[in-house]
């Protein structure tokens, strides 16, 4: 998870709540860490251009936990898949 430094107080508490962080534990490229995590989710670079650092790590959160919900693959994934 990308550096924690210029999150909100709101955005803190969240994340305390569903992740545990390690402090000593250190991306080795944190800003590109933080953008392969939002274009994981599906965020564009041009949606990096006009969000806020705090709206992509609130965007982030939102997906966190969800590896363990199943998902039921829907036509346009499955065309996304084999491009």
């Amino acid at each position: 998870m990308p550096y924690l430094a210029f999150a909100d107080e709101e955005l803190s508490k969240e994340l305390d709540k569903k992740i545990k962080t390690n402090v000593s534990t250190k991306e080795p490229f944190p800003e590109h860490e933080f953008i392969a995590s939002c274009l994981r989710v599906g965020l564009s670079l041009n949606d990096l251009k006009e969000l806020t650092y705090i709206d992509c790590m609130k965007i982030l959160l939102s997906f966190l936990g969800e590896e363990n919900k199943e998902k039921i693959a829907t036509q346009k994934d499955i065309d996304k898949l084999l491009g």
